[in-house]
């Protein structure tokens, strides 16, 4: 269950210098951290609900966030997973609309929301931060745009080969991947039967370890070259 914490300063915290936070002004920090709220999430716990209106920014302090859409059936596709540092919910902001998708803690997690209201002050008054937060959306587009072309071009092999590379960026300072089989799944777009059968070929070749639901990646290189083979 979600609770409220104790305020975790923007100039202390270990990710300023990887956030949009780093844009801002020693004054716009001290304002940043008089109105925003810092919350503990456990797994699973909701962020925000596809269909609500958005209350402000949130920045990721530690653990890691999914960003999901319903598709058919009722199926939930991961559109993105963020870890410490980065935002979400800054699109439905710029665009004046309510949420497009949904948001979950996938391990516990410690998240700040900054309120709408500052949010819109800062890229109303500081252009540097409104020309990262621009950039920060053009890169999130290309992102699903190449998502999109990878589900529909490359076999499931290639995708989750690909997926243990960009997760493999994420991973513990062991190099441990802490992901449920039904999040690789949805992040890949195919069923757990599938990432399951696929997830034992890739370990057979010794490319990864599995550890129940932690993977660890073994052969970087290998990876790749699987990856590669269908682009």
């Amino acid at each position: 269950m979600k609770k409220h914490i104790d305020n975790i300063f923007c100039n202390k915290c270990q990710n300023s210098n990887q956030s949009l936070i780093k844009f801002c002004t020693a004054e716009e920090v001290h304002e940043i951290n008089a109105t925003k709220t810092c919350i503990s999430y456990k797994r699973g716990d909701s962020l925000f609900h596809e269909g609500a209106l958005p209350l402000g920014i949130f920045c990721v302090n530690a653990g890691s966030v999914k960003v999901v859409k319903e598709a058919s059936g009722g199926k939930e596709q991961i559109v993105r997973i963020a870890q410490a540092g980065d935002v979400i919910g800054y699109k439905s902001l710029i665009m004046q609309q309510r949420y497009s998708s949904s948001a979950f803690a996938m391990e516990d997690s410690k998240v700040c929301l900054i309120p709408k209201d500052e949010f819109n002050k800062l890229s109303s008054n500081n252009h540097r931060f409104y020309e990262a937060l621009m950039k920060l959306l053009c890169e999130d587009i290309e992102r699903s745009q190449n998502k999109m072309a990878e589900i529909a071009y490359k076999p499931v092999r290639g995708r989750v080969a690909e997926a243990l590379i960009l997760l493999g960026q994420m991973a513990t300072p062991q190099g441990v991947i802490n992901l449920t089989r039904e999040d690789l799944a949805s992040f890949v777009g195919t069923v757990k039967e599938t990432v399951i059968r696929v997830l034992s070929e890739l370990k057979s070749e010794q490319f990864i370890e599995i550890d129940k639901r932690h993977i660890k990646v073994l052969n970087l290189s290998g990876l790749e070259r699987v990856s590669n083979l269908y682009d």
